[in-house]
């Protein structure tokens, strides 16, 4: 049985006028994080820095933060990198 993968376009803002992007293909039942330090990764950034991802609908409006860790004060249930799988 072959696993499904995903592969992510993943462009970096800069002053230059290239786009500078790195594609990175990670299997769609790992969780969050793992997409999270393979873009650290790939970028050569060391990881010192609060990062999240967000849920988006069709038109690209945000929608529910899964977060590198969960800093709430508790009220609402918040999804977290490392136990939420990128599909």
């Amino acid at each position: 049985m072959s696993k499904t993968i995903y592969t992510f376009r993943v462009l970096v803002d800069t002053a230059e006028e290239e786009d500078v992007f790195r594609d990175i293909a990670i299997e769609a039942d790992a969780p969050f994080e793992q997409l999270h330090l393979a873009i650290q990764d790939a970028f050569g950034f060391d990881n010192s820095q609060m990062a999240s991802f967000y849920l988006a609908d069709e038109y690209w409006d945000r929608g529910q933060e899964i977060a590198l860790m969960d800093v709430s004060s508790g009220d609402e249930p918040v999804l977290t990198m490392g136990t939420t799988p990128i599909n």
